[in-house]
C-alpha cells in the first residue's frame, strides 16, 4: 500500500451545503504501485443548531488519477464537519492526511414542523406551530401572512405579522365572524426565509 498521507490539505467552504478540498499530490515513488487516486474521508462532528451528537457516519468520495482537489456536496447547512484524504493503488489506501475541521454557514431553515388552528371564536382564532425539524442555523423569527377567502374564491388583503422565535403560539383577533382565512407560515434565520406551511381556517357563524 502506498507510503505517506497527502500533504497540505485545505478546505474552502462555498456555501451552506458545498465545500472544495485541495491536497498536494504524494511523490509517485511513495505510491508503490499505480495510482488509482484519492479518497477523502469526511463527516459532521455536529450541528451548530442541535448539541446532538448522534452516530457519526463517514462518507467518502474517490477522485480518480493524479486530481489535488475534489467538490464535497450535500453538506449539511450550520454544522462541523471533519476530512481527511488518502491516497489509493491497486493494492489499497495509503495513511489519512490529519484530521482538517471545517464549519458550513447557516441556511434557510426547513418548514415549521406543524401548524394547527384551534379555538375559533366569532372573531379569532388561535394558531399553534412547532419549530422547523432542520432549522439550519440560528431561528430569527416566523412570517406569518393571511388573509380572507370569500365565497367566490377571491383572496382578501394579505396581512403580515412578524412573530418572536421562541413562541409557538398565536390569537389571532378582530377577525370577521363567519369567514375563512387562508395562512401561510414560514421561519426564518439571518440568511432568508425557509418554505412555507399553508392553513385554512373559519371563524365561527354565531355563538
Amino acid at each position: 500500500v502506498p507510503m505517506v498521507a497527502p500533504g497540505n490539505v485545505q478546505v474552502h467552504v462555498i456555501n451552506s451545503t458545498l465545500a472544495k478540498v485541495h491536497w498536494d499530490p504524494v511523490p509517485l515513488k511513495t505510491v508503490r504501485g499505480h495510482l488509482q487516486g484519492y479518497k477523502v474521508y469526511y463527516w459532521k462532528v455536529q450541528s451548530l443548531s442541535r448539541r446532538n451528537r448522534r452516530h457519526v457516519e463517514k462518507k467518502i468520495l474517490t477522485f480518480r488519477g493524479n486530481k489535488t482537489f475534489g467538490m464535497l456536496p450535500g453538506l449539511e447547512p450550520y454544522s462541523s464537519y471533519k476530512l481527511n484524504v488518502r491516497v489509493v493503488n491497486g493494492k489499497g489506501e495509503g495513511p489519512a492526511s490529519p484530521d482538517k475541521v471545517f464549519k458550513t454557514p447557516e441556511g434557510v431553515p426547513s418548514s415549521p414542523s406543524f401548524l394547527k388552528i384551534i379555538n375559533p371564536t366569532l372573531d379569532s382564532l388561535t394558531l399553534e406551530w412547532g419549530s422547523p425539524t432542520h432549522p439550519n442555523g440560528v431561528l430569527t423569527s416566523y412570517i406569518l401572512k393571511f388573509q380572507p377567502i370569500n365565497n367566490t374564491h377571491e383572496l382578501g388583503p394579505l396581512v403580515e405579522i412578524r412573530i418572536p422565535a421562541n413562541e409557538s403560539s398565536l390569537i389571532l383577533k378582530n377577525l370577521n365572524y363567519s369567514t375563512r382565512y387562508k395562512f401561510y407560515f414560514n421561519a426564518q434565520t439571518s440568511v432568508g426565509s425557509g418554505s412555507q406551511i399553508t392553513e385554512e381556517a373559519i371563524t365561527i357563524m354565531d355563538e
